[in-house]
């Protein structure tokens, strides 16, 4: 299997202290210290010092600020996330994301831009040095491109012009 699970963003129902029904409609910034469910819409953003879950039927109009963010439904802003973002299949966001991790599935919809804050010292590429080669040597190993020789200019050929008188002619034999 090419895909692990481990990678979502693992909730318990009984640590989401806030829910938004899908009745339901905040306007303004909605700030917990804990977990929320959004199954309502949330005009205005979102701060939170847990997850955010929006659910199919969740919408959020503003930028939001998490640890984790699962999206199953609509986020139109941007999304800064610590740890985790997930966008379900069926989640669509419409901003920008900054996140450490992503996971983004192949059916859901996402147009912004995505900076993900790894730590980059502990990636392979990071330990790759690049050998800095002086810029005579660099000469030597540059192969010289020979010069081409000038091409024959291409000889232009005229289209001979039908005298007005033949051009009459013709029409009048075509009648």
């Amino acid at each position: 299997m090419f895909f692990r699970d481990d990678n979502k963003v693992k909730i318990s129902p009984t640590s989401i202290a806030t829910f938004i029904g899908s009745d339901a409609k905040v306007e303004g910034t909605l700030i917990t210290r804990s977990s929320v469910r959004i199954d309502g819409i949330v005009d205005g953003g979102v701060v939170a010092d847990g997850t955010v879950v929006v659910s199919q039927t969740g919408q959020i109009l503003g930028n939001t600020i998490a640890e984790n963010i699962v999206v199953a439904g609509v986020v139109e802003g941007n999304i800064t996330v610590k740890d985790r973002t997930n966008i379900e299949p069926t989640g669509e966001v419409y901003g920008d994301i900054s996140t450490a991790r992503i996971l983004i599935d192949e059916q859901s919809v996402f147009q912004g831009k995505c900076n993900m804050n790894v730590d980059r010292t502990k990636t392979k590429k990071s330990r790759l040095k690049v050998k800095e080669i002086p810029a005579e040597e660099m000469k030597d190993t540059v192969k010289e491109v020979p010069k081409e020789t000038p091409k024959e200019p291409v000889k232009e050929t005229k289209k001979e012009a039908v005298p007005e008188e033949k051009k009459e002619k013709a029409n009048e034999q075509q009648k």
